[in-house]
């Protein structure tokens, strides 16, 4: 399997599939630069109500400078259960996440967002990004700020890992849709016609969108994390990636 992960993230993933048989190839096409945010939007964070984190990464990068801020009184919230448990780990405290979705839509059907008037909320975010769940929040009455604290960059890979990965007939492993079009955009012509032809192994339904919006042909989605990912591969037998 070809990873396309951050590089840290990648290589964790790739330890745990080697050690269970599953060849594996670290190919990052996202990293993740650490932010410092700004002292306008900290100062905002203070006056929340509530925090939500869209991401593992917004836990790792933002939290060294939200602790200091945090109270008993500020609520947090998170996207899905790996986010989740990254915040209760740091936190110490309880958080609010969707058991059913992983996804900023699976969060606000959750009682608490029905009705957030006069809500003062800060999601904890990379710079840029959607903005359908402030736009949300806000339509639903809340007050809404940003709390930004790493960028998504292109990373330098080595072209030869991916060609290697898709010689040996690899699947692909992707988590975002901006992962997968960097991937598209790193690879030579050649190489997306073969990527054309592998399987590609998903998070999320929009990341299939994106997918199918390039003619590939029918991405697997599964629940976001790496047990789901390796239990597919385990009842699929697929011990050579």
């Amino acid at each position: 399997m070809l990873i396309t992960r951050p590089r840290a993230e990648a290589t964790r993933l790739a330890e745990r599939l080697n050690s269970l048989g599953i060849r594996s190839w670290v190919y990052p096409t996202i990293d993740i630069t650490p932010l410092t945010p700004t002292a306008e939007s900290l100062s905002w964070a203070a006056q929340a109500a509530l925090w939500i984190f869209v991401s593992a990464n917004a836990v790792h990068a933002g939290w060294g400078f939200l602790a200091p801020l945090h109270k008993e009184t500020h609520r947090l919230a998170a996207v899905g259960l790996a986010t989740a448990r990254r915040l209760q780990e740091v936190s110490g405290t309880s958080v609010l996440y969707p058991e059913q979705g992983s996804d900023s839509e699976a969060l606000l059907t959750l009682p608490l967002f029905q009705r957030m008037d006069r809500w003062k909320i800060a999601i904890i975010r990379g710079r840029g990004g959607r903005e359908w769940l402030r736009e949300t929040l806000e339509q639903r009455g809340a007050q809404v700020g940003y709390i930004e604290c790493y960028v998504r960059q292109v990373p330098q890979s080595n072209p030869e890992t991916l060609e290697e990965a898709l010689q040996a007939g690899a699947s692909i492993s992707v988590q975002s849709t901006e992962s997968f079009h960097n991937l598209w955009a790193m690879a030579s012509p050649a190489q997306r016609e073969i990527l054309a032809t592998r399987p590609f192994i998903v998070s999320h339904s929009r990341i299939a969108t994106a997918l199918r919006a390039l003619g590939l042909p029918h991405p697997v989605v599964l629940s976001p994390g790496d047990d789901a990912l390796i239990a597919h591969y385990q009842k699929k037998g697929h011990s050579h990636g």
